[in-house]
């Protein structure tokens, strides 16, 4: 039995579901596993019916702020058990900018993926593509979990944003890494610019492309990837081309090139307002491009025009 702590920062993220999407996100892990809530004063916690040989992966789960042994009489033991990412947490954490998506989300989007997705074949790194990436959060993430990422951004201040963020970050912490920046395609005729850090440790790639979503097989030299993560526009803060409050328009052009991308195999978590579009609308454009819809769903409410949710889809093998 392993006593998982809830990090109070879930409630930002989760709101007044922060319970209920901790439980799901377990059960996409674990989907047969006995598990119970527990209060103990102020604090909540999650009993899991694990073998204390699971705790690095559980630690990894977005709200798990740390794991205890439960001991008779009703004492808890600390697991000396670390999550292991490969760097530092401010390069996620660090930057806080309009819009950006908030990072324990990210986070169980990606654990998400990687349970639903089928691996990179043995001795080969993952590989991650965020089709809407924004300013890179999703990327960052990836290059903690040690695997290479790819971001598509058609707003042309990202790439300048991102890169000054990073910058600031590696600098603050003195993270080893090399940068490069160019373009895609042709230098007369460019498909978008990019910047492009390679980690000495763990050695994975982070790239950011300027340029437009339906053209991701271009924008990332026709790269292949296991994993698909991408927080669609919310429909409050930023509209589609043309004032359209829904990216469904969008997302019906890049469905096809989207799955294109992703390898046999692979998994595509959508994070989404689920008052626009819906998830039947969502569910729809994407099997009708060859993906099928999982039965995962984490809704909670984050302001009253912002009921988010997150849809999950596996390429077939």
């Amino acid at each position: 039995m392993i006593s998982a702590l809830i990090s109070p920062l879930t409630r930002g993220a989760y709101f007044q579901e922060a319970l209920e999407v901790a439980e799901a996100e377990l059960l996409a892990l674990y989907p047969e596993v006995t598990h119970e809530r527990v209060v103990r004063g102020p604090l909540s916690l999650i009993n899991i019916a694990l073998p204390l040989s699971e705790a690095p992966a559980l630690v990894r789960l977005s709200w798990v702020q740390a794991l205890f042994e439960p001991l008779e009489g009703g004492a808890l033991r600390p697991l000396e058990v670390e999550a292991s990412y490969k760097l530092p947490d401010a390069l996620v954490w660090g930057s806080k900018y309009r819009g950006k998506t908030n990072e324990l989300v990210t986070q169980l989007a990606l654990n998400l993926a990687i349970s639903y997705g089928a691996p990179a074949p043995s001795g080969k790194r993952g590989a991650l593509l965020d089709p809407m990436a924004g300013r890179g959060t999703t990327l960052l993430w990836a290059a903690r979990y040690g695997l290479d990422g790819y971001g598509v951004e058609r707003e042309r201040d990202a790439l300048e944003h991102f890169q000054r963020d990073v910058k600031r970050q590696t600098k603050l912490h003195k993270i080893k890494h090399k940068e490069q920046k160019g373009v895609v395609g042709h230098k007369k005729s460019p498909l978008g610019r990019f910047f492009e850090l390679t980690w000495a440790e763990p050695g994975c790639r982070t790239r950011l492309i300027q340029g437009e979503s339906e053209r991701v097989e271009e924008l990332t030299t026709q790269k292949r990837f296991q994993y698909i993560v991408s927080d669609l526009p919310y429909g409050v803060q930023f509209t589609e081309r043309g004032g359209a409050r829904s990216p469904l328009a969008s997302l019906k052009t890049c469905a096809p090139a989207w799955a294109d991308r992703l390898t046999p195999g692979g998994a595509m978590v959508l994070i989404f307002n689920a008052l626009q579009p819906k998830r039947e609308e969502l569910i729809e454009v994407f099997e009708g491009v060859g993906l099928t819809a999982q039965p995962f769903t984490a809704p909670h409410r984050m302001s009253e025009s912002i009921a988010r949710d997150l849809v999950v889809f596996v390429k077939a093998p």
